[in-house]
């Protein structure tokens, strides 16, 4: 019996499709999709039977669910790591983006010439740090000053420092002076809160460091 008219042929092919298992990778959804398109029947048949698996209109595929749970699971460890690096980090205004670690210190520091009693001017800006996730290194931690002082970990990374406030009453020859005084270069130290385990911290840098 020969198969003359479109509709039937095409009906054939739609059984062909769903009967052949290597045909099987079109829903009828998708058959319909093709033929208003005006995709013609054998085209249709390499795309079915080359195609992905493809799952049912109210469930994903399994690639897509995978998609969907990496970005979930990256998304909350971002979240965990801020939350952990907001109570640890001694600074304000901490945030983790997909690139940067991001925070604010108050740096109180001398410029300028001493005076007769041997003291000089001196100021106290806010610093916006935003030091790139990428390539991030520990180096170490420690007390700021050996014995005493902030528990702080010293880290390797680009490093950008920006005065966000603090300077206001300043001149622009004292803000000059001052930006002299400033940090500069690839390493800083992250003063970390007295009660925060340096060692979660580290590897929480680490972490987070690509």
């Amino acid at each position: 019996m020969q198969l003359n008219h479109p509709k039937l042929f095409l009906l054939t092919l739609i059984l062909c499709i769903y009967t052949n298992s290597s045909f099987a990778k079109c829903t009828r959804k998708d058959i319909d999709h093709y033929l208003n398109k005006g995709f013609t029947p054998e085209q249709i048949t390499t795309i079915c039977s080359n195609a992905p698996t493809i799952a049912t209109d109210n469930e994903p595929t399994n690639d897509s669910k995978q998609i969907t749970e990496t970005d979930i699971d990256q998304k909350t460890l971002i979240k965990k790591n801020e939350l952990l690096l907001m109570e640890a980090i001694k600074g304000r205004n901490i945030l983790l983006t997909n690139d940067t670690l991001q925070y604010t210190l108050k740096i109180c520091l001398e410029y300028g010439e001493e005076d007769l009693y041997g003291f000089a001017a001196n100021a106290c800006p806010v610093i916006k740090f935003t030091i790139a996730r990428k390539n991030l290194e520990v180096i170490k931690s420690q007390k700021k000053y050996i014995f005493f002082g902030d528990n702080e970990i010293k880290i390797k990374a680009t490093i950008k420092r920006e005065v966000i406030s603090g300077l206001e009453k300043n001149k622009i020859d004292e803000k000059k002076l001052i930006q002299q005084q400033l940090e500069t270069g690839d390493y800083t130290f992250i003063p970390i809160r007295d009660d925060i385990s340096l060692t979660d911290i580290e590897q929480v840098l680490r972490e987070i460091s690509f």
